[in-house]
């Protein structure tokens, strides 16, 4: 990409720079895109700036002929902030991570980066965001523990339910989709900052039922929310009614997923507390997490990644302390205490694993502490081995989720989904064991197992007006690029007896970011039996778009990420309208995956955006309801 032109002669102060569209009108929409990111975008080469769109320019507080042209080192506050930045960014090539740069007035702040792929040698990318959590706790008083504490936010996203966790100062330390919905807010506009100044908050008398009144600006009624006590001493947890929405509901049944919840035995009495919201925090968990009480640590609830690394079930564990998991070191060491520890799994084998513990409030657990450790090799490489195994031993299933043409309510395809059936974990999500199963490297092997099932069922497929529907199967790069695709595909056709015409695959947006003759030759084969191809989850990174062309593409998908912010974020409203306008000029039809909500499927339609898919038409359900489904819908033809 070339840097932008700048102006000759007389310069007008009030356009600081023209696009250079001497490469054509993609690198122009390019660079138009990037001005539609929040995100701030910096363009470097040979250590000086090139390229800073206008969010960048905000971030760091300057105006654009501040930025452009001018020697990388003068956006850091010190040299030696910038030598650390250019070792750790172009010879050590960190990717993710925080960078401390300048501000006007001899002021800094940290920035969250992340270091795109090189455009071409030499040049590189940077894109910028403000670390929110970090500035918003940036004066608190350094202890033992670490100052920033990013584990309440990540398990409050998890959360169904609409959560606020407000702080011992009362800021907002987190706050899941779910409660910016009901809010109306977004997320970089509350978090970090007081709840008395984003909203009017009336909290509760002490002997007054524990429900706050909030007043939300640009909402005529008050928000009623259950106050509970909070993971710390002085947090508090504000639960808030979920968003009013009209979805439409499919008329076959759909199979309930099975449920990642700790097990947790009942308690007399027990209602909707601050109990059963933290065990929903930790749920879903990636680390093993314990929850006990009194000085034996007795263990009264277990998530499914312990259950994994100890080898019992959830149910058991309730029914055992922490002392019975453990090998006691020589030190006798308190078994409360944090440190390398020894732990005996159901087999008889040992491992070590480093632990972290900490106490948490609790209504009907006075003393209640969290047990929390790194997942250890062992139990992961169970687990793997188990894994290898869920083909051979017909673990494996696959769901489909509908496809709708959102101007007729007719439904015209769906997505093949991958569960496998564990046998003491139940029903498990791809999303869940993608890493272990591409780690294992089975992911080829399972995706010509989805690619055969999937086939398979869809040649029975036919709508109630006895249209053919087509199947969508998502395909992983690894398939791609070592897995003899075309030939397996042609394969999987042929055992089924489904037209080619009714197959789409779905590619991970990467196949567009280098070039890859074996690949491009696979694609055309693959078009050439009349295969349609489509590329998913688009919008997240846009160093794609000038290949698009190249490429025998029929349709992108929209990032249901993208998605999920129509109606919240009009920038990213912006990128969707942008990325409609540009398919439709390349040819290609723009699907949205992610439609949770009419206003969404309103603002999509209105973009010519017809295809949709997601909450508001239907979740995953087997493929026999699938297949009552599309009997059931009484569809009408497509137009």
């Amino acid at each position: 990409m070339n840097a932008a032109r700048r102006p000759q002669g007389n310069e007008n102060p009030e356009e600081p720079f023209i696009p250079d569209f001497s490469e054509g009108a993609e690198t122009g929409l390019y660079l138009a895109l990037f001005e539609l990111l929040d995100e701030g975008l910096i363009i470097t080469g040979d250590e000086v700036v090139l390229e800073a769109n206008s969010a960048a320019c905000r971030l760091l507080e300057r105006d654009y002929r501040q930025i452009a042209g001018k020697p990388l080192a003068d956006l850091f506050p010190s040299e030696r902030d910038f030598l650390d930045a250019r070792a750790r960014l172009f010879i050590q090539g960190e990717m993710r991570g925080s960078l401390r740069v300048s501000l006007p007035g001899e002021r800094h702040r940290n920035l969250r980066f992340v270091a795109a792929a090189r455009i071409r040698p030499g040049i590189h990318a940077l894109i910028l965001s403000a670390d929110v959590i970090a500035e918003a706790y940036a004066d608190a008083p350094f202890t033992d523990a670490a100052p920033i504490d990013t584990l309440w936010p990540r398990l409050a996203a998890a959360l169904e339910q609409p959560v606020i966790v407000i702080d011992e100062q009362g800021r907002i330390a987190a706050a899941n989709t779910a409660a910016l919905g009901t809010l109306g807010l977004t997320r970089g506009s509350i978090v970090g900052q007081a709840i008395d100044t984003c909203m009017g908050i009336e909290w509760p008398a002490a002997d007054a039922a524990p429900v706050a009144r909030l007043t939300v600006p640009g909402r005529r009624a008050d928000i009623a929310a259950r106050v509970l006590p909070g993971p710390k001493p002085d947090w508090r947890l504000l639960v808030l009614p979920p968003a009013e929405r009209t979805t439409v509901r499919p008329e076959a049944p759909v199979q309930a997923p099975a449920t990642n919840r700790i097990v947790q035995p009942a308690t007399p009495g027990a209602g909707s507390s601050a109990d059963d919201v933290l065990e929903r925090m930790f749920a879903d968990s990636p680390l093993p997490t314990l929850l006990c009480e009194g000085p034996t640590l007795h263990i009264f609830a277990a998530n499914n990644a312990a259950a994994r690394v100890y080898g019992y079930s959830r149910e058991a564990l309730c029914t055992m302390c922490v002392g019975d998991l453990r090998v006691c070191p020589g030190d006798g060491r308190k078994p409360s205490e944090p440190g390398i520890w020894q732990h005996r799994r159901q087999d008889g084998s040992t491992f070590d694993t480093d632990i972290l513990t900490y106490p948490v409030q609790s209504a009907c657990h006075p003393g209640a502490t969290v047990v929390m450790h790194d997942l250890p090799e062992a139990p992961l490489m169970a687990f793997e081995t188990r894994l290898r195994h869920a083909v051979d031993l017909d673990q494996l299933e696959v769901h489909f989720q509908p496809l709708i043409d959102a101007r007729n309510g007719s439904i015209r395809g769906g997505e093949a989904l991958l569960r496998w059936h564990h046998p003491e974990l139940g029903l498990i999500p791809f999303q869940r064991f993608a890493g272990v199963a591409r780690d294992a490297g089975q992911l080829i092997r399972m995706g010509d197992w989805v690619l055969h099932a999937a086939c398979a069922q869809a040649a029975d497929w036919t709508r109630a007006d006895g249209q053919a529907v087509r199947v969508t199967v998502n395909v992983a790069i690894e398939q791609m690029l070592h897995g003899d695709l075309a030939e397996r595909v042609r394969h999987a056709l042929a055992a089924s007896g489904l037209p080619a015409a009714q197959l789409e695959l779905d590619l991970d947006e990467r196949v567009l970011k280098d070039e890859n003759t074996p690949l491009l030759t696979t694609l055309n084969s693959l078009a050439e039996m009349g295969v349609q191809l489509a590329i998913d989850d688009f919008g997240r990174g846009l160093a794609s778009i000038p290949r698009l062309k190249r490429y025998p593409l029929r349709a992108l998908k929209l990032d249901p990420l993208l998605v999920g912010e129509v109606g919240v974020r009009e920038d990213s409203e912006a990128i969707v309208e942008a990325i409609s306008s540009m398919a439709g000029v390349l040819g290609l039809e723009v699907l949205a995956r992610g439609v949770a909500g009419e206003a969404q499927q309103s603002f999509l339609s209105a973009l010519g955006c017809h295809l949709q898919q997601g909450p508001l038409f239907g979740q995953p359900m087997t493929a026999d309801a699938f297949r009552a489904y599309l009997q059931q819908t009484g569809a009408r033809k497509a137009q």
